[in-house]
């Protein structure tokens, strides 16, 4: 592997500050806040000069919410992988919850950008080691192959992967908006609603 010569170092360290002073906006001031010229003036450079590392504000938003992605995968893949299918499942639910707890500005931002919309080859075609829906398949898949969540008519693997998606989704996106300040017992409220669905994927027709 070649080795970065100094001045591909010094892009990097740029690169990396200019998204890490984007993530900064978002968090602190909202998406609205971010612009090219509060972020130069963030890490103090000229706004003219962030233009030979992005084409402009869409392309940072596009660069931040790929490291979002990346941030999540890897919340979700810190999951003790041998837990039971059920377990494993209900676990990687709540590390999802919790990335929105921690990051809600950015979770927002994340899944309110079309241009990281992908279609169905995409999605599929991830594996366990590359994204937050591939952990997820995995986790579907497992449990499938274990016996333990049953396959039937209209329920096949990923319409249940979507399913666990949507529900885990569901209750991320309240609880980072509409239910922020809301004064009750969540953690619980959301290990019971993810027990319900695992119980929902092992039952017989």
């Amino acid at each position: 592997m070649k080795t970065p010569s100094p001045k591909e170092r010094r892009q990097a360290r740029t690169r990396e500050a200019i998204l890490e002073a984007a993530q900064e906006i978002i968090s602190t001031d909202g998406t609205d806040a971010l612009s090219m010229r509060a972020i130069a003036q963030r890490i103090d450079y000229s706004p003219a000069g962030l233009y030979e590392y992005f084409g402009g504000k869409e392309e940072i938003i596009t660069a931040v919410c790929e490291e979002g992605e990346k941030q999540l995968f890897a919340l979700m893949d810190q999951v003790d992988k041998s837990l039971a299918p059920a377990e494993y499942l209900r676990d990687i639910g709540h590390a999802y919850i919790r990335f929105a707890m921690e990051r809600p500005d950015h979770f927002l931002l994340m899944f309110s950008t079309p241009s990281l919309g992908q279609n169905e080859e995409e999605i599929t075609g991830k594996s366990a080691d590359s994204s937050a829906f591939g952990i997820l398949l995995f986790a579907i898949r497992r449990g499938v192959e274990a016996g333990i969540f049953l396959l039937r008519p209209g329920l096949d693997l990923l319409t249940m992967a979507y399913a666990a998606w949507a529900t885990v989704h569901g209750l991320a996106m309240l609880r980072a908006t509409h239910l922020r300040d809301f004064p009750m017992d969540f953690d619980t409220a959301d290990r019971a609603a993810l027990a319900n669905f695992g119980r929902g994927l092992m039952a017989a027709e």
